[in-house]
């Protein structure tokens, strides 16, 4: 039989469970707004979560910062590539968006995010926020492992280390936020040896054994989030994010982008190639259960993520167990219903009905 965990601290296989925080977070965010500069950081903000979060995040105007809301004076989006397009209006040519082009892995370009020009000059009472969701995906990873240690795990560690030496130049008690997206390939089965089996509830205490290079990167830059934060170098914060469906833009290197192809390239014409059996489930959300859940996790007070998380700073996000089948009736039915609704039979409902057929 397998290995059984301990008692879960947050039980994550029912939507919307995002433990205590989840329910008291608008009561314990503070209210006050101070006019200091307040530097937000996204890696991987070229692409759609990066895109959405950025939206997001301006349009709140304010995000915590130790135990208070700053006002955001710049969001730093930071991709190996330009965006090749904006997917928000409101985004395109933002006076507040600083594009940097680069690789996390070069520690000197760490530190341009984090430090702007490097004079310092956003005074003692800057604040800043680093959400880091760039990686090297899970089929790339297994495709080039000495990429993904490169960007993955010293990427990472270059973040982190940045982070560090922005709070000691900075002579503040407030550390910065460090918003790291894990996944939740730290979390291995299907092996008789495995901690989990087919009919065990996974949740934050579920202990990890990757079966992916990417999900081993993941699961060790956990344990880094956690030491730095025990440290008091910053204040991090881990979310182990589900399967997004459906993401917009050309597919990734993520071996579970199928969940966002299955409904995304027959909607546009194209043919949708399923890599895994269509009965096979999958933890998956929606971008806005996603973008919100990541930003819950920031905005909850430092006592408050101390209290809750202690030394373990990750928790999954809220999912929905799917399967590719469950996603292509789905679409064939929303399709084909507009369709005879408005008298039409068009490309896309064969299209759909070509995925539905496999």
């Amino acid at each position: 039989p397998p290995r059984r965990h301990a008692t879960p601290r947050h039980a994550t296989n029912v939507p919307g469970s995002l433990p205590s925080i989840h329910n008291t977070t608008e009561s314990t965010i503070t209210t006050t707004i101070t006019s200091m500069s307040m530097r937000v950081v996204i890696t991987g903000g070229g692409g759609f979560l990066g895109q959405v979060l950025c939206r997001d995040v301006l349009r709140a105007g304010t995000l915590r910062s130790g135990d208070v809301q700053k006002t955001v004076t710049e969001v730093v989006i930071a991709d190996i590539v330009s965006p090749k397009e904006w997917l928000f209006a409101e985004i395109d040519g933002h006076p507040l968006i600083t594009v940097k082009v680069g690789d996390v892995s070069d520690r000197s370009f760490v530190d341009s995010l984090l430090n702007g020009d490097g004079d310092n000059d956003d005074g003692d009472g800057a604040g800043l926020s680093i959400f880091h969701l760039g990686a090297v995906m899970s089929g790339q990873g297994e495709a080039d492992f000495d990429l993904a240690m490169r960007v993955n795990l010293q990427g990472t560690m270059n973040m982190l280390e940045s982070a560090r030496q922005w709070h000691a130049s900075h002579n503040s008690s407030t550390r910065p936020t460090f918003i790291f997206t894990s996944a939740g390939a730290t979390i291995g089965s299907g092996a008789s040896t495995d901690w989990v089996g087919t009919n065990d509830t996974i949740s934050d205490s579920t202990r990890t054994a990757p079966h992916t290079t990417y999900g081993m990167t993941k699961s060790c830059c956990e344990l880094l989030l956690a030491d730095y934060s025990r440290r008091k170098f910053v204040d991090g914060r881990g979310v182990r994010l589900p399967t997004v469906v459906v993401r917009a833009g050309a597919p990734n290197a993520a071996t579970t982008g199928c969940f966002s192809g299955v409904i995304r390239e027959p909607l546009a014409g194209k043919e949708a190639v399923m890599p895994i059996n269509e009965s096979v489930e999958h933890a998956c959300t929606g971008y806005r259960t996603a973008i919100q859940g990541i930003i819950i996790m920031h905005n909850i007070s430092p006592s408050q993520a101390d209290e809750t998380l202690g030394y373990d700073r990750t928790v999954f996000l809220p999912s929905r167990a799917l399967s590719l089948g469950q996603l292509t009736d789905a679409l064939y039915r929303v399709v084909d219903g507009a369709n005879d609704a408005s008298g039409a039979s068009g490309a896309t409902t064969a299209a759909a009905a070509a995925a539905a057929d496999g």
